[in-house]
């Protein structure tokens, strides 16, 4: 073989090397919604999908093909778009499902996708103006787009006495910040309506009304904000603001109560707001509760669209035959023992009496400035839970609540907010031999029979929730944290960190594991777990993927064990859409299960080891990291580490691209609890001023120039360090 042969090879295998796509990214999908029981073309659109394998379905039951190759999107060729067939069976439920890219070399955010039984109709292409409106059939679903400053028209032709109802999906589908608001114009042009948020949907309108004349009704679609946060950098999704619009004469309540029941049992719900009236349809409440997964509260600071239970409306129409609305209503299933509100108790003296079971009151506030009192009967001396749903079944009430555990004339205990950016009421009381009396209110003072909610009366008990905990901790974009999901690159080790939030004392030690019957590791994967003896906030896990490992993706459920055998649930929330102010997530989705990916190899891997197995509360003790890059790859490497044992730090440090070996200093607090915890290191490929840097690292990208910073992460293996007590 001649020089100049080995010499091309040499700089083949090079730019090869160099070639990997990193972090994908996934902006957009479109269209945005698709019809159940049919087959429908997407385009996925976002950075670094180049290398694009497969898209996976955090849902079951729905099944994507690629089609093609990515290629770079015309509009911006910083950007890559490519093709899919999206097979959806008749059976799914309706709803959002959440689509993911893998690609060789990493797994995307998720984003996503809204299916309904309604045919998809899409925006005409041409400007659509007051004066040329374009025209929408009855039982459609509608996407479109929405840039800055725009105004989209449609119209309706209808006949008198003819009912239509309208649902319009912003923040819950569009990759950006939209604020929209729905105006209606009659046929002689007068404004009939506008709406620009509704109780079931929080931010997003949504209307039914009967019309008063035949003809053509103008809709009006625009962004309150005029879209002057499409093309914000920080969020990186520039102006792909899109929403899905539903129209058809279909039923749709705007009211549910009761608002749920025990679990396994069946409730007959009186179903409200229709503009043909209320009816009656009995729904099943799940054998399992609601809202079982603790006290996660709202990480992202937003106000969070909470998982309750779906009633999709069905009414008779004209010909006899059950119509289907596409609006839910949202119900709450509990073990709690579920009682009727009294007919009279609007005064301390007419208190309905309830007794600590736990048991929940089915109620309304049913006119304005009603308040209903309640005397909560327990064990003396043991502190209980009271707390309303509300907001989170959304329903319009707003809740006050009050509690006189030592009697009207003492000094009240008061909840308006549960938490920040929750607000229903909780309020922990301990209950004297006479009992606590309590009082529900509306904080506006408003009420109507729409204003339903349940109060929940429970003995309190310490719990806990598991999630997951970001990996950058210096960067201020909560979009797409590492951590949130999980690439494991071919021969190497990437950790999941678990992360416990706990309530009301909650100190047990969990034994983590996987929920059994969930999905598995992919072939070639395997876990380190760590056992912790003593309650900790962190468990990290490290997943090792084999040199020969096949390249693809799984979902896990993690859950932990206490050892009275007690489950902690896993509940991840990401924030889907995020805008002003201060990186604030408008729109969040819980997910059951975590995202894991095999990916190919990177050309560093990261080890480490502690100077000493033991160390004394108070005193320092050397973490020595070792970098192995391959031949021909010289970078710089940051290190962090995310959960060392508590109130100890250990700095993030820079191992130069000179350098293979550096220490870190370990400072163990003198408070820190004794016994064996566990160590982790993650390293990215990166320098300390890119990690600083706001913009870091995902919206510099050059389709031409291949370099990017903090894009992909490696973790050490697990090392465990036993902490004696300060003597």
């Amino acid at each position: 073989m001649s020089h100049l042969s080995i010499f091309l090879g040499a700089i083949c295998l090079l730019f090869a090397a160099n070639a990997r796509a990193d972090t994908p990214i996934l902006l957009a999908v479109e269209p945005p919604c698709a019809q159940l029981g049919t087959t429908q073309q997407i385009t996925l659109r976002g950075f670094r999908l180049d290398d694009a394998a497969e898209v996976i379905c955090h849902e079951p039951g729905v099944r994507i093909t690629l089609s093609g190759t990515a290629e770079p999107w015309p509009q911006d060729k910083t950007k890559w778009q490519i093709g899919a067939t999206l097979d959806v069976p008749a059976t799914m439920p309706p709803g959002n499902i959440h689509l993911r890219v893998r690609t060789r070399s990493g797994i995307s955010n998720p984003r996503s996708l809204h299916l309904n039984r309604l045919p998809i109709l899409a925006e005409a292409e041409k400007p659509r103006d007051r004066s040329h409106p374009q025209p929408i059939p009855l039982e459609t679903t509608l996407w479109a787009h929405l840039p800055k400053y725009e105004t989209d028209w449609y119209s309706l032709t209808l006949v008198k006495g003819q009912r239509v109802s309208l649902e319009l999906l912003g923040l819950r589908i569009s990759p950006t910040y939209i604020d929209a608001t729905l105006r209606i114009f009659s046929p002689d042009g007068k404004l009939l309506r506008e709406t620009d948020t509704s109780p079931l949907a929080y931010h997003d309108p949504s209307t039914s009304f009967v019309a008063s004349q035949d003809g053509q009704y103008l809709l009006s679609i625009h962004d309150s904000r005029n879209g002057i946060d499409q093309d914000d950098s920080r969020y990186g999704m520039g102006s792909d603001c899109l929403y899905v619009l539903h129209v058809g004469d279909f039923p749709q309540p705007t009211a549910l109560f009761p608002l749920g029941g025990r679990c396994g049992t069946t409730v007959e719900g009186t179903l409200s707001g229709d503009p043909l009236g209320p009816f009656t349809q009995p729904f099943n409440v799940p054998a399992k509760p609601t809202f079982r997964t603790g006290p996660l509260g709202a990480l992202h600071g937003a106000w969070p669209f909470r998982s309750a239970e779906t009633l999709y409306p069905i009414q008779a129409g004209p010909d006899g035959k059950p119509v289907q609305g596409v609006v839910p209503l949202f119900f709450m299933a509990s073990q709690h023992q579920s009682v009727a509100e009294a007919s009279e108790h609007a005064t301390p003296e007419t208190a309905q009496r309830l007794t600590a079971g736990p048991c929940a009151v089915e109620a309304r506030i049913a006119k304005e400035g009603e308040v209903d009192w309640y005397r909560i009967e327990g064990k003396p001396d043991r502190e209980y839970t009271i707390e309303v749903y509300a907001r989170r079944l959304r329903s319009p009430l707003d809740p006050k609540m009050k509690a006189f555990p030592n009697g009207l004339e003492a000094l009240a205990v008061e909840n308006d907010d549960r938490i920040g950016y929750d607000v229903d009421s909780a309020i922990k009381v301990r209950i004297k031999s006479e009992g606590c009396l309590v009082s529900v209110t509306d904080s506006r003072e408003y009420g109507d029979d729409s204003f339903g909610y349940r109060l929940t009366v429970q003995e309190t008990t310490p719990h806990a929730v598991l999630t997951t905990a970001p990996i950058e901790t210096l960067t201020l974009l909560p979009i797409f944290k590492t951590g949130q999901q999980v690439a494991i690159p071919r021969g190497n080790r990437m950790v999941v960190l678990l992360r416990t939030l706990t309530e009301d004392g909650f100190k047990s030690p969990l034994k983590i594991g996987s929920r059994q019957g969930s999905r598995r590791l992919s072939k070639g994967v395997k876990a380190e777990v760590p056992e912790i003896a003593l309650p900790a906030t962190f468990y990290p896990v490290v997943l090792t993927a084999a040199p020969d490992a096949p390249l693809a993706a799984s979902f896990i459920e993690p859950i932990g064990t206490t050892p009275d055998e007690q489950t902690i649930e896993f509940h991840q929330e990401i924030g889907m859409v995020h805008g002003h102010p201060a990186q604030t997530a408008w729109q969040l989705k819980i997910f059951r299960e975590l995202a894991v990916a095999t990916v190919e190899p990177l050309p560093f891997a990261l080890d480490m080891a502690c100077e000493s197995a033991r160390a004394v509360a108070g005193t320092k003790t050397n973490l020595l990291l070792k970098i192995r890059r391959d031949a021909g790859w010289a970078k710089p490497v940051t290190v962090m580490f995310p959960c060392p044992p508590p109130n100890c730090i250990v700095p993030m440090i820079e191992i130069p691209a000179d350098k293979a070996e550096v220490t870190a200093t370990l400072e163990i607090d003198a408070k820190c609890p004794p016994g064996r915890w566990p160590i982790v290191a993650v390293a990215t490929d990166s320098d300390i001023s890119h990690l600083r840097n706001h913009h870091w690292p995902y919206f510099s990208n050059n389709n031409a120039v291949k370099e990017t910073h903090g894009l992909n992460w490696v973790s050490s293996g697990i090392v465990s360090l036993d902490v004696e007590a300060k003597k």
